[in-house]
């Protein structure tokens, strides 16, 4: 585990979660040259991924402002899921075990099952702790060591393919990379799929910190 970069009322702010002054704005959405899904008007290649999932854009200005606790920044958890890095100190998971990754969920009445998709990047041993610890969203919690984090899809915001507008409502969606509807949604977050899980009490790592 690294060394928290930034604190807020006495408290680290983890490294996906997003600060006041990393606004995002949506360009104007327009039917791609294709026919066949959406793009910006001012479109430019690092609005999307290697695999064409068109993102939405955001200030990148980590520090600046206030830590806005609920929201996550696209890029940064972009980036903790594609490189496995701690979502709460944004240090190199695989340093400390290249086998296995340790993931914490909000416990929705079952454990961590095989296939569960998530947008959630994986922790490292000690920020588990600190995380269920001060996050509320994580007082009940799941937590698993797994084997095989798959790249599944994205969440994000799907748009209607006749208005060129936002669908109503207030979830992401979440949309495999095989599936045709990918091509209609503005990516928000990465979801991965759990494979190869073993539940772990977490109250054991105070001790262990990971160790095998």
């Amino acid at each position: 585990m690294t060394s928290h970069r930034y604190m807020q009322g006495g408290l680290p702010v983890p490294y996906v979660i997003a600060w006041s002054a990393e606004t995002h704005r949506t360009p104007t959405v327009v039917l791609h040259r294709t026919g066949q899904g959406i793009g910006y008007a001012d479109e430019v290649p690092y609005d999307r991924d290697m695999d064409g999932v068109l993102w939405i854009r955001q200030a990148i200005a980590p520090g600046s402002g206030r830590a806005l606790f609920p929201t996550v920044h696209a890029l940064r958890q972009r980036r903790a899921i594609s490189r496995m890095l701690c979502q709460v100190c944004g240090a190199d998971t695989l340093e400390q075990d290249q086998e296995r990754w340790l993931f914490v969920l909000k416990d929705v009445g079952q454990p961590v099952g095989e296939g569960e998709l998530t947008s959630a990047a994986p922790v490292c041993p000690p920020c588990a702790l600190i995380a269920v610890k001060h996050c509320p969203h994580l007082r009940k919690h799941v937590a698993a060591w797994v084997e095989r984090p798959l790249s599944w899809g994205v969440a994000g915001i799907p748009y209607d393919p006749r208005t060129l507008l936002p669908v109503p409502g207030d979830d992401l969606a979440m949309v495999a990379y095989d599936d045709p509807a990918i091509r209609w949604l503005v990516a928000t977050r990465q979801v991965l799929s759990l494979e190869g899980c073993t539940a772990v009490d977490l109250s054991g790592l105070n001790a262990t910190a990971g160790a095998r």
